[in-house]
């Protein structure tokens, strides 16, 4: 069994991209039997209003290839639709109120899941696919990948990994004829050893569930989601999280050892750092020491086998810099 799972990123980005791109994600549309994952239809009509109002570009999957492989120049804003799973509800009440603002979104499918009740048809699918929706890989089986750390090795896991990517697109190629190149992590759960099979299996972007807007200093395979549902739909809620700009920085150490958390962190962007605050999803706001734009905390003991980090810091101005990250904790429950 893992004992200790340890990142060190030790590159500096010789550029600071000063654009910001935030990545909406839904779930289910006009379904009050889950309100844990639904949207309502006026929620989203204002979401499309309110980011036109504010004067943010709306991108496709493509655009954010582009911008993030250095192909497309940006230093505005920019804001994509995403929606998980394939729920028969997105075809049924989202794709209407995409077409009547002219928005562009895609869908992250559950593939083994087409054609149950609740799910996308493949004539659904296909029908989406002509009128320029995008699909993407959200897997076959919809596993908890990680989870199987605690009951198989590593080597193992990444090998699951790899065959139910590989049979989602497969399938859905076989349906389609339309290969898919972006991947959403089930649950938003991963691991860092994905990052290659994602490459290898020729994906270009993966997305988690972390908040926070993103830029091309985060890399390809760990792309940041807002999920907009229930509390976090509201008007009140979108514009904050699109005033907020993405943080950099560098991980000189990031540890979870025996249950217990440590990292020492280096602010790059914003230059000069007014205020910081650490929160750790199962601990909430933590004490944290703060020098020379240094975060340092720990060690944390962590129970859960979940949590997720986030550094919020705010510059001279006042301005808020975000950035969260997945803690998978293998001794955690």
């Amino acid at each position: 069994m893992l004992r200790k799972i340890t990142m060190i990123i030790l590159f500096v980005f010789a550029t600071i991209y000063h654009a910001s791109v935030v990545i909406f994600l839904y779930h289910r549309f006009d379904d009050a039997r889950y309100p844990t994952t639904n949207t309502w239809t006026y929620e989203l009509e204002r979401h499309i209003q309110l980011v036109k109002e504010l004067g943010f570009e709306i991108w496709t999957l493509k655009d954010l290839e582009d911008y993030a492989y250095g192909r497309k120049s940006f230093d505005g804003k920019a804001v994509i639709f995403t929606v998980d799973d394939g729920y028969r509800s997105v075809y049924q009440h989202a794709y209407p109120v995409f077409k009547k603002y002219n928005v562009p979104f895609a869908v992250f499918l559950q593939v083994g899941a087409v054609g149950y009740p609740d799910y996308l048809t493949w004539d659904m699918i296909r029908e989406m696919l002509k009128d320029g929706v995008e699909f993407a890989n959200h897997s076959f089986s919809h596993e908890d990948f990680p989870k199987f750390l605690k009951k198989m090795p590593l080597s193992d896991v990444v090998e699951r990994f790899r065959n139910d990517t590989r049979k989602a697109n497969q399938i859905f190629y076989e349906k389609t004829g339309y290969q898919m190149r972006y991947y959403a992590y089930p649950y938003g759960h991963y691991l860092q050893e994905f990052f290659d099979v994602l490459k290898e299996e020729g994906f270009v972007l993966a997305f988690t569930q972390n908040p926070g807007p993103y830029t091309p200093e985060y890399g390809f395979y760990e792309i940041p989601r807002e999920p907009l549902l229930e509390d976090w739909a509201t008007e009140k809620h979108v514009r904050y999280i699109l005033s907020r700009k993405p943080l950099v920085a560098i991980f000189q150490n990031f540890t979870v050892e025996n249950g217990k958390l440590q990292l020492n962190v280096k602010i790059l962007n914003p230059k000069e750092v007014k205020t910081a605050a650490l929160y750790v999803s199962e601990k909430g706001t933590l004490q944290t020491n703060l020098k020379d734009s240094i975060l340092q905390i720990g060690p944390i003991e962590l129970t859960k086998m979940y949590n997720r980090l986030l550094i919020s810091v705010r510059d001279k101005d006042n301005q808020e810099y975000v950035r969260y990250w997945l803690i998978y904790n293998v001794q955690g429950e």
